[in-house]
C-alpha cells in the first residue's frame, strides 16, 4: 500500500520522559538553601566578629601606678584590664591571703583611709575604701574585698579619674 499525499505520517515513538529533571528541580531549592546556610555559618565562625568594647588587658604595674599602689606579693589569680572611655578606669582582680589585704592597703596608702566594714556595696563585700585624689595623682581609687574561701579574699581594685 502506497501513502497518498494528503497522509501524515505517523511520528516515531519514542520511549515516554522521565520525571526526574522536576524532581531534581524541587530537590536543588531546599539543597541550595541549606549549603547556604551552611557556609554563612562557617563565615561567621572564622571571622572576627569582636566588637571593641574599649576593655583590654594592660600589665597590672600600670594599673596599680595609675591608683599609687604596687601589686601585691603573693596575689593569685592577678588580672588587669582598661577601660579606655573619656578618662582612664583601670580595674584589677586578684585573690590575697585574708590576713594581708590590711597590711598591702596600709603599705600602699600609708596617708590612709583604711579599709572599713560599713558603708560597703554588695551584700558579699565584707570590707572596702574609697580614696580621693590626693597632691601628685590625679586618681581615685576603690577598693572591694569578698571572701573566697576561708583564707582567701577576692580584691577588686578600681583606679580611675573623676
Amino acid at each position: 500500500m502506497t501513502q497518498a499525499e494528503t497522509e501524515t505520517v505517523p511520528d516515531q515513538v519514542l520511549p515516554g520522559r522521565t520525571r526526574w529533571g522536576v524532581f531534581t528541580a524541587i530537590l536543588a531549592v531546599p539543597t541550595l538553601v541549606v549549603a547556604g546556610l551552611i557556609a554563612l555559618l562557617v563565615a561567621w565562625l572564622f571571622t572576627d566578629d569582636s566588637v571593641d568594647t574599649g576593655v583590654r588587658k594592660v600589665s597590672c604595674a600600670e594599673a596599680f601606678a595609675y591608683g599609687g599602689a604596687k601589686p601585691p606579693t603573693g596575689a593569685r589569680d592577678l588580672g588587669c584590664v582598661l577601660e579606655a572611655a573619656q578618662d582612664p578606669r583601670y580595674e584589677a582582680r586578684f585573690l590575697l591571703r585574708t590576713a594581708e589585704v590590711s597590711a598591702w592597703v596600709a603599705a600602699s596608702y600609708p596617708d590612709g583611709p583604711r579599709l572599713r566594714n560599713v558603708q560597703c556595696d554588695g551584700a558579699d563585700v565584707y570590707a572596702c575604701m574609697n580614696r580621693g585624689p590626693v597632691a601628685g595623682q590625679s586618681a581615685s581609687v576603690q577598693l572591694e574585698v569578698t571572701h573566697d574561701g576561708p583564707n582567701w579574699s577576692e580584691v577588686r581594685f578600681v583606679a580611675f579619674t573623676l
